[in-house]
């Protein structure tokens, strides 16, 4: 292989990461590479640092300076930071942005086009925090446009691989929470499914809080409960709807409720007229063991770090 066809190869390795990421300190770039490529010649700290100054010089990798975090919605207190970011991003997410002003002012047939353009973007644009705060402002909006802001956050969101600010994410948690309202009926749905796995990425307790209502909402099911115990595990829906990888750490958070509830079901099961209710212990205690059994698989938000699994 020519020396050409090497560095050539070389750069779309760094640049393909580079997008990946959408913006990304050089060190943490080094580290990515490094592991990625491990077995491969070349890789070396030194050699991706020469090439990575090269490219910058060259304008195919773009450098964000501290007094421009506010714009990403970069979150790093070391204000000395800089951060890289690609050609082809910078000039991606001036786009992203116009169309993020369509979904919030344009009327419903324009939000659909401006989402849609948005979402066909996911596998090569990774949206910054503010980019999506301001999208899930769009919530609420009407049943179609839900839709599409619900699946583009939660696409987005789960592969999200860079801090968000603590006010891009209680702006997030807000919107989301509040969504999640208009879509609690019927019991499963997907916009339900997926409200909740967001709030689970980041550990959020209203996931508990919702299991709860939906818990009273089962004692009302009395022809899924005067089955037998085993059956009533496998038929619950509860099970389709909370275990989920996203869902695990919000739970491990919330344990003591989670067993609090178990027990209370117990106790209600005893009363004349409710032995059936005693079964959603059962179902707790199955949302239980899937945690425990799950803890490795969890994937949710660290503040440092983005997305853990």
């Amino acid at each position: 292989m020519g020396l050409r066809m090497r560095i050539r190869e070389f750069d779309e390795k760094i640049l393909s990461e580079l997008e990946q990421a959408g913006y990304i300190r050089r060190k943490d770039l080094l580290e990515v590479l490094k592991t990625k490529y491990a077995k491969e010649k070349g890789f070396s700290t030194t050699s991706l640092n020469r090439r990575i100054g090269e490219l910058i010089s060259a304008g195919k990798i773009g450098v964000i300076e501290p007094a421009e975090f506010a714009e990403y919605g970069i979150s790093d207190e070391d204000k000395r930071a800089k951060y890289l970011i690609s050609g082809p991003y910078a000039d991606k997410k001036r786009v992203v942005d116009g169309l993020i002003v369509k979904s919030s002012t344009g009327d419903q047939f324009e939000k659909r086009l401006a989402l849609k353009e948005i979402k066909r973007n996911l596998a090569e644009y990774s949206l910054n925090p503010v980019q999506l705060s301001r999208l899930s402002t769009c919530l609420g909006a009407d049943e179609d446009t839900d839709k599409l802001v619900i699946e583009i956050l939660h696409e987005a969101l789960l592969k999200q691989r860079s801090s968000i600010g603590e006010e891009e994410r209680a702006s997030l948690i807000g919107d989301v929470s509040q969504a999640l309202g208009a879509y609690t009926l019927p019991p499963v749905n997907t916009s339900k499914n997926l409200l909740l796995e967001i709030l689970g990425f980041f550990s959020d307790e209203f996931v508990v809080e919702m299991l709860k209502v939906d818990l009273e909402r089962l004692e009302g099911e009395k022809e899924l409960l005067s089955r037998e115990d085993d059956e009533v595990r496998k038929k619950t829906w509860i099970k389709t709807v909370y275990h989920s990888k996203y869902l695990i750490h919000a739970f491990e958070e919330n344990i003591d409720s989670l067993i609090e509830q178990m027990w209370k079901y117990n106790e209600m099961g005893k009363k004349d007229g409710h032995q059936d209710e005693r079964k959603i212990a059962l179902i707790i205690d199955d949302l239980l063991d899937y945690i425990a059994e799950n803890r490795d698989k969890a994937v949710y938000y660290e503040k440092m770090c983005g997305a853990r699994k």
